[in-house]
C-alpha cells in the first residue's frame, strides 16, 4: 500500500487516471472519508485508509510507475550507473525511497504553513516523533531535520525520488578483483569429475595463484564466484561434476505423456527392479537380492506378468510376457522395453541375419512393435514410479536391505552388534522363493484395488480400468504359440527318480525307461507343479508332474505298516504297486524283446554256425513206435490254435484303464488321452464311454479342456508331418 495517508482530489484523480468529476462520484459511491485540507486554498483531502483495497492497490501501483518513469528519464547527469539503478530497484529499497520522499513532502508542506525557521523545523521533528505520521515513522524510524534537509537537496539535484535510495553496497556491486586467469583457474578446479568441495577447491586455487604470482583471492571471494557460476550455469556444473544421468534427472526437460490417449494393452512397459530385501536362491541356497521382472500396462497402471529371478535373463522375460498376454486376453500393440542386454536379445528383437534366414524376433512375430527406452532415462518408463511405490512392501520384509547405502538398516552397518542381535532374536531371516512370490502377488492384488486420484485414472482403481479394457481372450492357436515359444526352458537329465528342477522332482511313466538330457519348459507361477518335457530335437515326450504335490511315491511314512495311518499305509501300498508295475513293465518288455529280437537272432547265428560245420555221421533213427494222431484230433488242435490267435488279436494293445488304479480322474484321462491321440491306439468301448462322460463334466471344461485340446492339435500336426 502507498505510504501517504491522505490525497487531494487532484492527486487521486491523476493517480487513478480519471476526471475529477468521476472521482468525486466514485468517492461518494464507495464512502471515502475526508478531512479538511490544511494550508492555502482549503478544501479537503481523502483518507487512504477509507478507500477499498483495490483502489489502494491501484494508487500504489501508479506511484511506483511514476517513480520508475522519473528514474528512466534521467539521462543528463545520472548520480550512479545503470547497473546501480537496477540494483536498487528491489522492493525494500524502492519503498524506503518513496517513504523518504513522502516525509520530505510533509516537511516542505509544514514549512509553507508555519515557516522555515529552526524552531519550526524542530517542531516538525517533534510532531513526527510523536506519531503524526505513524506509517512513515514505522518505515523510516527516527530522523533529524538536518537529515531531511539533506534528502531535500539530493532529490532536487537528481530530480528523482530514487536518489533517496540506500546506496550502501551498490557502488561496487558486480565488480570483482578476479581476472580472466583467476576465473579459469577456479573453474579448472571446481569443474572436476571427482567433485571436490568448495573449500578444497579454494585451497588449491590460492596455491595456484601464489605460484603464478597472481593476486591471491580470499576463500569467500572464490565461494561467491563458484556460487554465481553454479546458479547461472547449472547444467554445465551438473554435467561436469555429476555426469550425464544426473544432468538428465536435474536439467533435461521432462516429456509429459498423456496416457489417456491409449487403451488397455496398447502400450506395455517392461523393466527389471532389484528387490530391496533378500531371498534364498533355490539354486545356490544363499541369500541374495532377487530381480523382479515386470510388464506394466501404461493405460491402467496395472501390473501384468512378472517373474522373480536372480538376474535378468531371456527365459524369465519370455515367461513374464506370456503371462502378460494371457492376462490381457490379447497381444499388446507396443512393448516398451528396457535397454538392458536381456531385453535386447536376438530372441526378442530379431536381427538382420535372422530375418535373412526367415526368422523374426518373437515380439514381431506376435504382431507387437518394440520401443527401447533411452539409456539412463528412468523417467521415460512409468513403471519406475511403480517400483518407487512398491518400496512400502519392501520396507516390511524381515530381510530388508534399504534402497541405497545411506538408508540401509542399522544391522548392516559397522559396529551395530546390538541391532544384529535384535535381528536374530526377532527371528528375522531371508525369505524363501515361495514366500517372496506370495508376498509380491498379495501386494500387487492390493495395489490394483487402490483408487488413484493424482494420475490419469482420475479416482478409478487400476483393476477397474484394466477389466474394462481387457481383451476377449486368446485363441487356442495363440495359447499354443505362447506355450511353445515363451515358457522358461532348461536342459535337465532324466534320472531314475525323474527330472529335478528348482528343488522339485517331476515324474512321468514315459521317463522311467529314459536316461538322457531333455528340454524342460515350465511356468513357475501359472503351472508350478507341471512341466513340459521335450527331446533336444524338440519332440514332445510328456507332461511331467511334481512328485511331492501329486504324491507320486513321495512323502512316505518310514514305518507306515506299523506306525502309520490308513492313508499313509495306502500311500505306501500305492508306491509299492507303482514300483512293482515298473518291474513288470520292464520284464514284459524284456520278454517281448527276447521273443522278437534276441532269440531269432541267436537262432540265426546258431543255424549259420551249424551250416558251416560238417555234420557227423548219425546212425539211422529207430522206427517210431508212437501211435500216430488221427485226422479228427489234428483238426481239433488246429481249431484251438486258431481260436487262441483270434483271442490275442482281439485283445487291446494297451492295458484298459479299468484294470489300473488311479489317484484321480485327471490322471486316468491323461493316460487314455496319450493312448488315443499320441500312440494312435483304439480304445475299448468302456474307456471310450468314460472319456466322453468326463469331457462333458464341469471340471474338464473349466480346468483341462484348453490344455488337452492344444496337445491334441500338436499330436495331429506331428502325425501329419510324419
Amino acid at each position: 500500500m502507498a505510504l501517504k495517508e491522505v490525497y487531494s482530489t487532484l492527486e487521486a484523480s491523476l493517480l487513478l487516471g480519471m476526471a475529477v468529476k468521476n472521482l468525486l462520484q466514485r468517492a461518494i459511491r464507495e464512502g471515502w472519508q475526508s478531512q479538511p485540507r490544511k494550508g492555502r486554498g482549503g478544501g479537503h483531502e481523502w483518507l487512504l485508509s477509507s478507500m477499498p483495497e483495490e483502489t489502494r492497490i491501484a494508487i500504489r501501483a501508479a506511484e511506483e510507475q511514476n517513480a520508475l518513469a522519473a528514474c528512466a528519464a534521467e539521462n543528463a547527469a545520472p548520480m550512479f550507473s545503470s547497473s546501480v539503478s537496477t540494483a536498487i530497484l528491489d522492493d525494500k529499497r524502492r519503498y524506503k525511497a518513496l517513504a523518504k520522499a513522502d516525509l520530505v513532502r510533509q516537511y516542505l508542506s509544514w514549512q509553507r504553513r508555519f515557516g522555515a525557521t529552526r524552531t519550526q523545523k524542530q517542531a516538525f521533528i517533534t510532531a513526527y516523533s510523536g506519531g503524526a505520521w505513524p506509517k512513515l515513522k514505522e518505515e523510516l524510524g527516527s530522523v533529524s531535520w538536518k537529515t531531511l534537509e539533506r534528502w531535500k537537496l539530493e532529490q532536487e539535484r537528481a530530480g528523482s525520488v530514487l536518489a533517496l535510495a540506500d546506496k550502501r553496497g551498490v557502488a561496487h556491486k558486480g565488480r570483482t578483483l578476479l581476472t580472466e586467469r583467476h576465473k579459469i583457474i577456479i573453474l579448472g578446479h571446481a569443474l572436476n569429475p571427482n567433485a571436490p568441495n568448495v573449500s578444497q577447491c579454494a585451497r588449491a586455487v590460492r596455491k595456484k595463484c601464489a605460484y603464478e604470482g597472481l593476486y591471491v583471492p580470499s576463500e569467500p571471494t572464490i565461494r561467491r564466484f563458484v556460487g554465481h557460476y553454479m546458479h547461472e550455469c547449472f547444467d554445465e556444473w551438473t554435467l561436469w561434476r555429476e555426469g550425464k544421468k544426473a544432468w538428465n534427472d536435474k536439467c533435461a526437460i521432462s516429456l509429459l505423456r498423456d496416457w489417456n490417449l491409449v487403451q488397455v494393452g496398447d502400450v506395455v512397459i517392461a523393466d527389471g527392479h532389484t528387490l530391496n530385501f533378500e531371498t534364498i536362491n533355490p539354486e545356490t541356497g544363499k541369500a541374495t537380492r532377487m530381480t523382479l521382472l515386470l510388464f506394466f500396462d501404461g493405460a491402467s497402471n496395472c501390473p501384468l506378468g512378472w517373474e522373480i529371478m536372480p538376474s535378468e535373463n531371456t527365459d524369465c522375460i519370455s515367461s513374464a510376457f506370456r503371462r502378460t498376454c494371457l492376462l490381457l486376453g490379447k497381444f499388446p500393440r507396443v512393448v516398451y522395453l528396457d535397454n538392458g542386454r536381456a531385453f535386447r536379445a536376438k530372441f526378442f528383437k530379431g536381427c538382420a541375419d535372422f530375418e535373412q534366414a526367415g526368422f523374426l524376433g518373437l515380439y514381431k512375430s506376435l504382431g507387437c512393435e518394440v520401443i527401447h527406452a533411452w539409456p539412463y532415462h528412468g523417467q521415460s518408463k512409468p513403471v519406475e514410479r511403480f517400483f518407487g511405490t512398491m518400496h512400502e512392501l519392501e520396507v516390511w520384509m524381515p530381510s530388508y536391505t534399504g534402497y541405497d547405502i545411506a538408508h540401509k538398516p542399522a544391522r548392516m552397518k559397522r559396529g551395530e552388534d546390538l541391532h544384529r542381535k535384535l535381528y536374530a532374536k526377532m527371528g528375522s531371516r531371508a525369505l524363501t522363493m515361495e514366500e517372496t512370490i506370495t508376498q509380491v502377488a498379495l501386494w500387487f492384488a492390493e495395489y490394483m484395488q487402490r483408487p488413484q486420484m493424482r494420475t490419469h485414472l482420475h479416482g478409478k482403481t487400476p483393476g477397474e480400468v484394466f477389466q474394462a479394457g481387457r481383451g476377449e481372450g486368446l485363441s487356442v492357436a495363440d495359447i499354443e504359440r505362447l506355450t511353445l515359444l515363451m515358457l522358461q526352458k532348461e536342459v535337465r537329465t532324466i534320472t531314475k527318480d525323474g527330472i529335478r528342477l528348482n528343488g522339485r522332482l517331476y515324474w512321468h511313466e514315459r521317463l522311467a525307461s529314459r536316461r538322457h538330457p531333455v528340454l524342460v519348459r515350465y511356468d513357475e507361477q501359472l503351472s508350478p507343479h507341471e512341466v513340459l518335457v521335450y527331446t533336444l530335437d524338440g519332440v514332445p515326450l510328456c507332461v511331467a508332474r511334481d512328485r511331492a504335490h501329486y504324491g507320486i511315491a513321495s512323502g512316505l511314512h518310514p514305518a507306515a505298516g506299523i506306525l502309520g495311518t490308513d492313508a499313509q499305509r495306502a500311500a505306501l501300498a500305492e508306491a509299492i504297486a507303482l514300483k512293482k508295475g515298473q518291474e513288470r513293465g520292464s520284464a514284459a518288455t524284456v520278454r517281448h524283446l527276447l521273443d522278437v529280437v534276441v532269440l531269432p537272432e541267436a537262432r540265426a547265428r546258431m543255424a549259420a554256425l551249424q551250416a558251416a560245420t560238417p555234420a557227423p555221421e548219425q546212425p539211422a533213427p529207430a522206427p517210431n513206435k508212437t501211435p500216430g494222431v488221427s485226422a479228427a484230433e489234428a483238426a481239433a488242435i488246429e481249431a484251438a490254435k486258431a481260436k487262441g490267435r483270434a483271442a490275442r488279436e482281439a485283445a487291446p494293445s494297451y492295458t484298459p484303464s479299468g484294470l489300473k488304479r488311479w489317484r484321480d480322474a485327471p490322471e486316468r484321462y491323461a493316460y487314455l488321452f496319450d493312448v488315443r491321440w499320441r500312440d494312435g491306439i483304439a480304445l475299448v468301448p468302456a474307456d471310450q464311454a468314460w472319456m466322453g462322460a468326463w469331457e462333458r463334466s464341469d471340471e474338464y471344461q473349466r480346468y483341462h479342456k484348453r490344455r488337452f485340446e492344444a496337445l491334441r492339435g500338436l499330436y495331429d500336426r506331428q502325425r501329419a508331418s510324419a
